[in-house]
C-alpha cells in the first residue's frame, strides 16, 4: 500500500498506529472488497480503540458486510466517539441489516449527552431515521424530548404514531398528556396495543374508563390483555366489574390477566366468575383463579381450592396452597 492510499485526515493517525494494527488497517483502506472484508474483521477480534477513526471511515463503504462488521465493532469497542457516525447509519441510506445493528448499538451508547443531538436529526424526513430516534429517546428518559415526540402521534404513519406513544412511558415524571388518549381508538392494532401499556403511566381522569372500554370492547385480543395489564398497575376499584367479566374472556391471555388485575379488587360477587376458571384449560389461567380464590374468605372458595390441590400442574398447586394459607392466617390471626 502507498502512502497516497491513506486518507489526508486519517494520515496522522495512521502514522500512531500500534504495529499490529498496520497490516488490517491498510487492508481496510483497500480497493479491493475482499481485503476490506479481511481487514475489518481483524480489527473486530483486535478490538481496540486505535481503530475507531478507520472503522468510522468504513461506514461509508460501498460494500454492506464492510459496513456491518464497522459498526459491529465499534459497537464492541463501546466508545463514545462512535455515537455520532453510528447515528448517520440509522438513515433510509443504509439497509435494514445495517440500521438494525446501528440501532442497537446506539441503545447501549447513547446518553444524556447525546439529548440534543437525537432531537436536531429527528425533525428530518427520513422515516426509517425517525423511527430509530424514537426508539433511543427511550435510554434518555428526558421529559425535555416531549415536544419533539408529540407530532408523530398524530402521523399518518402507523409506525411512528406506535413509537411515539410508547416513547412517551419512558420519559420521566410524564403522568399527563392528553393527546395520547385518542390513540386508544387508532385503526392501527399495533398503536393501539402500545396505547394501552403507556396509558397505565398516566393519570387522566379518562384513563380508567377509556382502559375499560377498550377490555371489554376492543376487537383484539392483544389490546384486551394490554388493557388489563394496565388495569393491574392502576388498581382501580372501578375496573373490578369490567375485569370480573372479561375474566370469561374468549382468549386464555386476556382471561389471565384479568385475573391478576382482579386479585387485589376482588369481592365475594366475582366468587362465581372465577370458580370455573379452576378448570380452564390453561394452567396460567388456573393458577391465577386459585390466586384471587384467596381473597373471598367463603366455605366455597376454599373447598374449591382445596380441591386444586390435586391439579396436574404444581404452580396451579402451589398457588392454592398460598390461597388456602391466607384462610388459615384470617381464621387465626394470632399464630
Amino acid at each position: 500500500m502507498t502512502e497516497n492510499s491513506i486518507p489526508n485526515h486519517l494520515s496522522s493517525t495512521f502514522d500512531e498506529l500500534d504495529e499490529e494494527l498496520i497490516g488490517p488497517v491498510q487492508l481496510l483502506l483497500s480497493s479491493s472488497t475482499d481485503d476490506r472484508l479481511v481487514g475489518v474483521v481483524n480489527l473486530q477480534h483486535l478490538c481496540d480503540e486505535q481503530s475507531i477513526p478507520f472503522l468510522i471511515h468504513a461506514l461509508s463503504d460501498e460494500c454492506e458486510d464492510v459496513v456491518f462488521t464497522a459498526v459491529t465493532s465499534l459497537w464492541e469497542i463501546a466508545h463514545q466517539d462512535a455515537v455520532t457516525p453510528l447515528l448517520g447509519c440509522l438513515s433510509s441510506a443504509s439497509s435494514d441489516r445495517v440500521r438494525k445493528e446501528a440501532l442497537n448499538a446506539l441503545k447501549e451508547l447513547v446518553n444524556q449527552d447525546h439529548l440534543l443531538l437525537i432531537l436536531d436529526r429527528l425533525v428530518t424526513d427520513d422515516v426509517p431515521q425517525q423511527l430509530s430516534l424514537l426508539i433511543l429517546l427511550r435510554k434518555i428518559h428526558d421529559v425535555q424530548a416531549l415536544p419533539s415526540v408529540a407530532p408523530f402521534l398524530s402521523s399518518d404513519n402507523a409506525d411512528l404514531r406506535r413509537e411515539s406513544v410508547t416513547t412517551l412511558r419512558y420519559l420521566n415524571q410524564l403522568t399527563h398528556f392528553p393527546p395520547a388518549l385518542k390513540l386508544a381508538s387508532d385503526p392501527d392494532i399495533e398503536v393501539r396495543k402500545e396505547t394501552m401499556l403507556t396509558m397505565a403511566h398516566l393519570d387522566e381522569p379518562d384513563v380508567i374508563k377509556i382502559l375499560t372500554e377498550s377490555l371489554s370492547n376492543d376487537t383484539s385480543w392483544q389490546v384486551r390483555r394490554n388493557a388489563a395489564q394496565a388495569l393491574e398497575r392502576k388498581c382501580d376499584p372501578y375496573s373490578a366489574s369490567f375485569l370480573a367479566n372479561s375474566i370469561g374472556d374468549e382468549h386464555w391471555q386476556v382471561r389471565k390477566f384479568s385475573l391478576r388485575a382482579l386479585n387485589p379488587l376482588v369481592l365475594n360477587e366475582h366468587l362465581p366468575n372465577i370458580l370455573p376458571l379452576l378448570c380452564d384449560e390453561y394452567s396460567d389461567v388456573r393458577k391465577e383463579a386459585a390466586l384471587a380464590l384467596g381473597g373471598i374468605l367463603l366455605d366455597q372458595s376454599k373447598a374449591a381450592l382445596q380441591q386444586t390441590l390435586d391439579d396436574s400442574d404444581i404452580e396451579v398447586r402451589i398457588a392454592a396452597q398460598k390461597s388456602l394459607a391466607k384462610f388459615q392466617s384470617e381464621l387465626n390471626p394470632t399464630k
